[in-house]
C-alpha cells in the first residue's frame, strides 16, 4: 500500500513558538512512517528533532517567492493538506478546478470558536471568505468548538481532534515547595483578549502573592500593562517577555497556580502544560475546555469575581493546591501526545481514503 502523503502548512522552525507550529511538530514526530509521509516547511533552521527522521520530509522556503513556492507544492499530488491557512497560496489552490487539484483533500482544523476572528482586516476578510468555505474537511479541537462551528457557519466537524502535551517533558518538580508567598502564573500572548490585565488587578488585591506574566506583547499592549503596574505601585508583578518552551517549563515548576483569564479559546495548550507540571488552573468556563475539570484539577469560573474568589482559595491553602495539582497531573495523562496523535493519524488515513466531495 502506498503511503499517505500529508503536507502540513505551518512552518516548523526551531524558534517558532506559534501553537500550530508546535502541534504540527508533535504530530509529525509520532505518525507511523510506514503509513504516512509528512512534508513540513521551514525558513531558517528546522526543529532539530525533525532532522533525518523516517517519514518526514523537510522543505526550506526561499527568501523570496514564498507564496509561489507553496502554491507549487500544493499541486504536487498530496493526499492531505493539513492546517490549511488564510494565505494567498491556499486561496489560489482552492479556486482551482477539482480536476486540477486531483485527489488532494484540504483540512481546516478549527482550534477556537469562530468569534475569535474579531475585527479582521479587509485582506484577511477576503482570504477568509475565499479559503474557509472551500475546504474539504473540517475538524474541531473540542466538542464545544465543533458545536460552534456548526451553529456559526453550518460546517460539520468530521472529527474532534484535541491537542496534547508531552508528559515526559512537562513534569512537576520532585517536591513543590510550600511557599508562604505563592506564585501565580500567566503564560500567553499579551493582548487584551487573553486577559492579562486581570492579573494586575488581582495583584493589587493579593499583595501576599507574586504574579508572573510570561509572553510576547502584541501591538504595544505590554507597554499598557507596564504603565498600569507602575501607576498602581505594584512590586509583586513582573512582565517577563517571551520564553522558549524549556524556559516556560522551568517557570511552571517554580510556580504554584496557573490562571488564564481569556474567554475565547479551544483547549489552551498552556493549560495542558501547566496541569502536567502539577499546577491547579483557573480558566473561564465559556469555552468548556476539557483540560480543566472544575473543582477537581482546577476551577472553571463564570465571572471575574468568582475568579478572584477561587484565586484567594488557592493562594491561602497550600494543601489544596497540592491536592488539585496532583489530580491535574493524573487527568492530563490522557492528553499525552503519544495517545492523541493516534486520533490524528486515524483521521488522516480516513480522509485520504475518502472520495473527494
Amino acid at each position: 500500500m502506498d503511503k499517505v502523503r500529508v503536507l502540513f502548512v505551518p512552518g516548523v522552525d526551531a524558534d517558532n513558538t506559534n501553537a500550530q507550529s508546535l502541534n504540527v511538530r508533535e504530530i509529525a514526530l509520532r505518525l507511523d512512517p510506514g503509513l504516512l509521509q509528512s512534508t513540513l516547511w521551514y525558513e531558517r533552521e528546522p526543529d532539530p528533532r525533525l532532522l533525518n527522521r523516517d517519514g518526514i520530509r523537510l522543505l526550506q522556503l526561499p527568501a523570496r517567492g514564498k507564496t509561489l513556492r507553496i502554491a507549487r507544492e500544493l499541486l504536487a499530488g498530496y493526499d492531505v493538506v493539513a492546517y490549511i491557512d488564510y494565505s494567498l497560496a491556499s486561496y489560489f489552490f482552492l479556486h482551482l478546478p477539482r480536476a486540477v487539484r486531483g485527489r488532494t483533500k484540504t483540512v481546516f482544523h478549527a482550534e477556537a470558536p469562530q468569534a475569535q476572528l474579531t475585527n479582521p482586516s479587509r485582506g484577511l476578510q477576503f482570504l477568509y471568505k475565499g479559503v474557509f468555505p472551500g475546504c474539504d474537511v473540517y475538524t474541531a479541537i473540542t466538542e464545544f468548538v465543533a458545536r460552534d462551528l456548526y451553529n456559526s457557519v453550518r460546517k460539520q466537524a468530521a472529527y474532534v481532534l484535541p491537542v496534547g502535551v508531552d508528559t515526559s517533558l512537562f513534569t512537576g518538580p520532585a517536591q513543590r515547595k510550600r511557599s508562604s508567598v505563592p506564585t501565580v502564573l500567566f503564560a500567553g500572548t499579551l493582548i487584551e483578549r487573553k486577559g492579562p490585565q486581570y492579573l494586575i488587578e488581582a495583584a493589587a488585591i493579593f499583595r501576599d502573592a507574586n504574579f508572573r506574566l510570561v509572553g510576547a506583547g502584541r501591538e504595544g499592549y505590554q507597554t499598557v500593562l507596564q504603565e498600569k503596574i507602575t501607576q498602581m505601585g505594584l512590586n509583586n508583578v513582573t512582565l517577563e517577555g517571551p520564553k522558549t518552551q524549556s524556559q516556560i517549563l522551568e517557570i511552571m515548576r517554580a510556580s504554584d497556580i496557573f490562571i488564564l483569564p481569556s474567554r475565547l479559546e479551544g483547549i489552551p495548550k498552556v493549560t495542558l502544560e501547566a496541569a502536567a507540571t502539577g499546577l491547579p488552573c483557573i480558566v473561564f468556563r465559556d469555552y468548556e475546555t476539557p483540560s480543566v475539570v472544575d473543582g477537581i484539577t482546577g476551577f472553571q469560573v463564570a465571572t471575574h469575581d468568582e475568579m478572584l474568589q477561587r484565586l484567594r482559595q488557592l493562594i491561602s491553602d497550600s494543601s489544596l493546591r497540592e491536592q488539585i495539582g496532583h489530580a491535574a497531573r493524573q487527568h492530563v495523562l490522557q492528553f499525552d501526545w503519544n495517545l492523541v496523535s493516534r486520533l490524528w493519524q486515524n483521521a488522516y488515513l480516513e480522509i485520504a481514503a475518502a472520495r473527494p466531495a
